[in-house]
């Protein structure tokens, strides 16, 4: 099912989805990393989701896979294409009729009531029933222990499309930091990327003095604002991070950044 030829989901659409890359979850619900093997541009996972649907029952007895859970894989992958495909292609198509909508109600004219558009999603595929949600969860798990089998040769690995590894879980957390004016010195911006992490654990040395703490931010960027130790006089500022979490820092701490801050 190929459904990516056209130019309607260039752009965003074809950007690497935020669910790769999500912020740790407030509630409960259970998150995994992504796959190596799993494509990161949403046509190419509905191809890999049909192909996986097609490959399982080849595949999966010979990998110890009960007919129950081939069963419930293949359903698995087949409502994920349906949402990721027709389901999302339905909504993209629908949009632009709710903005129409929104503007004449704010700013059109006519002499009869408004009736607002209803967006019908598009019918499940014949044989494919809802499915719980963290589908692609339960995929991953099931191909984890497929791969685990002494039976899943390179071949059937590459058939399947699950060849490669899980993504190396990051160790510390990546920054940047650039001065910019202030009112009255120059200010440090310190853009962070937190891999999934509640927060980042900030550290900072000026001149001759020891590691102090600075802060802990959930959000980048950080805006270091402090003035000047000696007013009128540049100072050198070194920053470290480290991951934060649930009131703990922890992981290991990042190489040090150092920034001039002038007058």
């Amino acid at each position: 099912m190929n459904w990516d030829q056209g130019t309607w989901d260039s752009g965003f659409w074809d950007a690497t989805p935020d669910y790769f890359n999500p912020p740790k979850p407030r509630n409960q619900r259970n998150t995994m990393k992504r796959q190596v093997y799993y494509p990161s541009r949403i046509g190419d996972q509905v191809n890999w989701l049909d192909n996986y649907a097609v490959k399982l029952p080849l595949h999966g007895p010979t990998l110890g896979v009960t007919a129950g859970d081939i069963t419930a894989s293949v359903n698995d992958a087949k409502y994920a294409n349906y949402v990721l495909g027709t389901w999302l292609s339905a909504v993209r198509n629908f949009s632009p009729s709710t903005t129409d909508a929104v503007d004449d109600v704010l700013t059109g004219s006519g002499t009869s009531a408004m009736v607002l558009p209803t967006f019908t999603a598009p019918a499940l595929p014949a044989g494919v029933t809802a499915a719980l949600p963290g589908t692609l969860n339960r995929i991953f798990a099931l191909i984890a222990k497929m791969k685990l089998s002494p039976n899943c040769t390179e071949a059937i690995a590459t058939d399947l499309g699950i060849v490669g590894a899980e993504q190396t879980e990051k160790q510390t957390p990546k920054f940047s930091a650039e001065t910019e004016q202030g009112a009255g010195c120059q200010c440090v911006r310190l853009r962070f990327a937190k891999y999934g992490h509640m927060g980042v654990y900030i550290e900072s040395r000026r001149g001759t003095g020891a590691w102090e703490f600075l802060a802990i931010d959930t959000e980048s960027p950080y805006e270091d604002e402090r003035p000047l130790l000696a007013p009128g006089q540049p100072e050198v500022r070194e920053y470290r991070m480290r991951f934060w979490d649930k009131g703990t820092p922890n992981g290991d701490w990042t190489d040090v950044v150092k920034v001039t801050v002038s007058p």
